[in-house]
């Protein structure tokens, strides 16, 4: 037998380490099914390894409509209210704490007590709740009527005091093993039980802003948001075990020339993906693929601040006479492109 010449030997091949770790339960789903953004709609915010999870800043936006009617605020407030009714069916309150937090103008009605009930009684996936029963879920929502961003402001240092003297309670109670009897379904809310998240929902933070501007200046307008995003991604990322924000955005992406005017040559340009498909892909907007033309949607100073203080945003759109929720920025993950189509 000859002796083994260790410098003769060839190198590993190189193994990424993320490899090694288990895939997550997303990562098994059917390839086929990977764009459907369907199955994430009706889990919400029930499972952390789907889209709607706790840590991240979720935005909803729809397009900007070319009549400009009140319809659009109707129109974006639906999916936000069905999901938090989603949500609500699935945790009954089981303890003071709020299970959710709506920070909204005061002016905004699609968040009123009236249309989260209507909401709440409506949800024909679930098993069906009676009326007594839907106002004790909504028992749990602690609502902010604001005027202007500054009280928005306030009420996010409101909900974030609120969080952290519950999360100090809960650190101080002695860890027992749960009872036999304790209902496992209905969980408590927890920094250490991620299964029930706790929600913030923030509404017409683009409108609040756009009086700052209107009162002041766009440069002010544009500062103040950018540190009430920074407040709310900070808040996210501090209780990231239970915590999980949605951003409504009332204002809409886009202009309504969007609709009439086609984009020159000089406004985009041809980026090449996988699979040979193209899209264009403009520097200074957020591409969609339902917006009705080959232009990415052009965003104002303000509209650009808040895309960045966003990491996963969803856009409503109606094509024909369906509605369409597509995701059109994930940052945390490879969602851009998931769309289906939402009838509730």
């Amino acid at each position: 037998m000859s002796p083994v010449n260790p410098y003769a030997s060839e190198p590993a091949v190189p193994v990424l380490a993320h490899s090694l770790l288990p895939q997550s339960p997303s990562a098994h789903r059917d390839k086929s099914q990977t764009w459907n953004l369907r199955d994430d709609l009706d889990v919400g915010f029930q499972s952390p390894n789907r889209t709607f999870r706790s840590g991240i800043v979720i935005g909803i936006s729809t397009l900007r409509s070319k009549d400009n009617n009140n319809d659009d605020d109707e129109y974006v407030g639906r999916l936000p209210r069905s999901l938090l009714a989603g949500y609500l069916h699935k945790y009954p309150p089981s303890s003071p704490f709020p299970r959710a937090f709506i920070i909204h103008p005061a002016t905004y009605d699609n968040f009123s007590p009236r249309k989260l009930l209507s909401s709440l009684l409506a949800q024909s996936h679930l098993p069906p709740l009676d009326r007594e029963e839907a106002i004790s879920r909504l028992d749990s929502v602690q609502l902010f009527p604001v005027f202007d961003i500054a009280a928005a402001a306030q009420a996010l240092s409101e909900v974030s005091d609120a969080l952290h003297r519950h999360r100090e309670e809960q650190r101080q109670k002695p860890h027992h093993h749960q009872d036999q009897d304790q209902d496992h379904e209905h969980p408590t809310i927890s920094s250490n039980n991620p299964d029930t998240p706790a929600l913030l929902i923030v509404v017409g933070l683009d409108g609040l802003a756009e009086g700052t501007v209107r009162a002041s200046n766009t440069v002010r307008g544009a500062a103040v948001l950018t540190t009430t995003l920074h407040s709310l991604t900070r808040l996210s990322r501090i209780h990231d075990s239970f915590l999980s924000v949605m951003l409504v955005n009332t204002s809409g992406l886009g202009s309504s020339s969007l609709y009439t005017n086609p984009p020159n040559k000089f406004q985009h340009r041809r980026v090449q993906r996988d699979g040979g498909a193209y899209s264009s892909v403009r520097e200074d907007g957020i591409h969609s693929v339902f917006c009705g033309s080959e232009s990415s949607l052009p965003l104002s100073l303000l509209m650009r601040t808040l895309d960045q203080g966003i990491d996963m945003h969803l856009l409503l759109s109606t094509v024909k006479t369906s509605t369409v929720v597509e995701v059109i920025k994930d940052r945390v993950g490879d969602g851009v492109g998931r769309w289906c189509i939402w009838d509730r």
